[in-house]
């Protein structure tokens, strides 16, 4: 049977229509999505971060990285990871020099400035990769900075945990095409990210493995804040307790009691 198309597509002109509506529609698509990405940016300018220096003998844990770190998206900054880890752990010293926007290379600017005070940690809590995806860091450049990142974090605490970013195609702020471009660089990234860890002996917690993954799929509601890229309340403490169970914090226990 031939293929039917209508005859009012057969004509001339609408040889040029169809590409022109199709081509319309991409870039209100387009400029909907960029609109989204500024509202995201404006959010996280307002983000706070939570810090808490404390002079009792407990742990000395370092929070660092990018706007995760700062806890942008929680309704109060006690409700981010930093907050609920110090809730946990009342006696703990919580360094806390995360930065909205960075990226890995960032990041290893902010271990270079705590080194040059010469700060040392008990546990370092990695909150990055999230911005080399959407800014779409080359591959090789990314796992170069990985590695100088995680070379050099290594002289500054005793553990680190590195929580890596889910995968942002599920964002509600991305849709097709955009979110399966940007789920395409998320898998690249932390393929990157889970081999360099490997190598430094970094616990890595892959937040877009099938199981996390399916979480923030079934309930995107819940877990994405009001500018749908940022990680809600509930988001974090979902991810404070897979960070918990992830690393062994009982000598954290032993040296608070």
């Amino acid at each position: 049977m031939p293929f039917f198309v209508p005859s009012a597509l057969q004509s001339p002109k609408a040889l040029y229509l169809v590409p022109l509506l199709v081509g319309c529609g991409a870039l209100v698509q387009a400029a909907a999505f960029w609109r989204g990405v500024q509202r995201a940016r404006t959010f996280a300018a307002q983000g706070r971060r939570f810090e808490r220096r404390s002079s009792e003998q407990g742990p000395r844990i370092l929070i660092l990285g990018d706007s995760t770190g700062v806890g942008v998206g929680a309704s109060r900054p006690e409700e981010s990871i930093a907050g609920l880890l110090a809730a946990d752990f009342p006696d703990a010293d919580v360094v806390n020099v995360s930065e909205s926007g960075a990226k890995v290379a960032d990041t290893l600017a902010q271990v270079r400035a705590c080194a040059a005070q010469d700060l040392r940690f008990d546990l370092a809590l990695l909150h990055v990769g999230g911005n080399d995806v959407v800014r779409s860091t080359p591959p090789a450049k990314l796992a170069d900075d990985c590695e100088q990142l995680l070379q050099e974090l290594g002289r500054l605490t005793e553990r680190s945990l590195w929580l890596g970013p889910p995968n942002l195609g599920h964002a509600p702020l991305f849709t097709p095409p955009f979110s399966w471009l940007v789920a395409a660089r998320s898998r690249a990234a932390t393929a990157i990210f889970i081999d360099c860890a490997a190598r430094h002996g970094v616990t890595f917690v892959n937040f877009s493995s099938p199981e996390h993954e399916a979480r923030f799929v079934r309930a995107r509601a819940e877990h994405f804040a009001a500018d749908r890229f940022h990680p809600s309340s509930s988001s974090y403490r979902y991810g404070w307790s897979v960070a918990r169970s992830a690393v062994d914090l009982s000598a954290f226990a032993t040296k608070t009691a």
